[in-house]
């Protein structure tokens, strides 16, 4: 006896694409602009005659871009200095309630939400908090402010006088 059987076949196919993550940066300046290399964008602390104890303030925006499709974390993630007035530097900062909040002394009190330093105490610039304080930001164009506050310590000796520092802080964004 001979079998007979019909045989057919089904086909299917998945279609894939990775969701994107992009931030920018913008300052005092305004322009947006995707800052993945040093020196970035440039905060405004105005601060080229320090003295002890006097505080300095400076803003960054990071924003997700509208071509993202994920949101994510950002966080103060490392930094980078230079010049002989760094070891009298130092600094706290803060993620603010909105981005337009004014960057002064104000953002450090009541319910601030301090990523670096905090109410009562400073962060010498050559360090980053030891466990990082992840902002959530959502996409596309979820907006984070961050203000700074760098002053000379107090009791700084008088041969700092006149002598520069520069600090490069480095935000991490990581998708969710």
């Amino acid at each position: 006896m001979t079998v007979a059987a019909w045989t057919d076949t089904e086909n299917v196919t998945g279609s894939f694409g990775a969701s994107t993550f992009i931030t920018e940066s913008s300052t005092v300046s305004g322009v947006w602009a995707s800052n993945t290399t040093s020196p970035g964008a440039g905060l405004d602390f105005n601060a080229s005659a320090m003295s002890p104890s006097v505080s300095f303030y400076a803003w960054v925006n990071v924003r997700t871009t509208a071509a993202s499709t994920v949101g994510g974390t950002i966080t103060l993630a490392s930094v980078a200095t230079s010049g002989a007035l760094v070891p009298v530097l130092e600094y706290r900062a803060v993620r603010t309630a909105a981005v337009g909040t004014v960057c002064d002394g104000s953002a450090f009190t009541g319910s601030a939400v301090f990523i670096a330093g905090s109410a009562s105490s400073y962060l010498p610039v050559s360090t980053v908090p030891a466990s990082p304080v992840p902002s959530s930001i959502s996409a596309p164009g979820g907006e984070i402010r961050y203000c700074f506050e760098v002053r000379v310590q107090s009791g700084a000796a008088n041969t700092y006088q006149g002598q520069p520092g520069a600090v490069h802080w480095l935000f991490s964004g990581i998708s969710n």
